[in-house]
């Protein structure tokens, strides 16, 4: 196993271990930093996190639960890979389940208490990506788009696009520098549907979450494109 990036990693003492081992190691599949062809063992990533490994095994398991890990017994996780055709399913679901849920947002309107919470941390998604800070970005953006779903008070669709958001990214930005340009415009992006909604326009708030979620599959799709392309490359070398 290729040794992770330190900086993400290191835990320090606290309550949650637990919790916290699962957030880096979400972190590490989601930036592409954990990848589909590896096998990771419990004991080695308890090691890069710098704790023990009875937290690292109930966050993995944890991860396992929620579909970005799948286990090999006695042998340690691997990152769940997705197919294309999965990707466009999910893709597809999410237009299906987020596009409306919007629209109904902006079209009942949202007080301002939940306006200005929704802007802050619009504004966190915006910082992140000034930074170029990926695992943060995503973090941020996660928890944008969950709190505007669950305005509706619907737990079980906040969760469903929770985990279904997660889902996409198990391709994962692999390695080089992250996009800035593509997290700086979906920060953007965020703004621009808080307006609508803060006008109580639906199709306006309808068109702008649906072109920001078929640019995000834009960005996913063409990493699994790049993934399945080196691979055909490797096999081609080989034969």
């Amino acid at each position: 196993m290729e040794t992770m990036h330190k900086g993400s990693a290191g835990l320090v003492s606290a309550p949650s271990l637990r919790e916290q081992a699962r957030k880096v190691i979400r972190g590490l599949v989601i930036t592409g930093q954990m990848q589909p062809d590896q096998l990771y063992s419990v004991p080695r990533l308890a090691a890069e996190l710098g704790v023990s490994a009875t937290p690292v095994r109930e966050a993995l398991l944890d991860l396992e639960r929620e579909g970005l890990l799948e286990a090999e017994r006695n042998r340690g996780f691997r990152v769940v890979s997705l197919s294309l055709n999965e990707l466009n399913d999910i893709f597809a679901v999410r237009l299906l389940l987020e596009v409306p849920s919007v629209g109904d947002i902006a079209q009942g309107g949202l007080s301002d208490r939940q306006l200005d919470e929704l802007h802050q941390l619009a504004e966190a998604t915006r910082q992140t990506a000034d930074t170029g800070n990926l695992i943060a970005f995503l973090d941020t953006d996660l928890k944008f788009h969950v709190q505007l779903i669950a305005t509706l008070g619907n737990q079980y669709l906040a969760k469903l696009v929770e985990t279904l958001r997660d889902r996409v990214r198990l391709q994962g930005f692999a390695s080089g520098e992250s996009p800035r340009d593509f997290l700086k415009q979906s920060a953007n992006e965020h703004f621009k549907l808080l307006d609508y909604i803060a006008k109580q326009d639906r199709s306006g708030a309808e068109a702008t979450i649906r072109r920001h979620l078929e640019r995000s599959r834009g960005v996913w799709g063409s990493r699994h494109n790049t993934t399945q392309a080196a691979k055909a490359s490797v096999l081609d070398e080989s034969s």
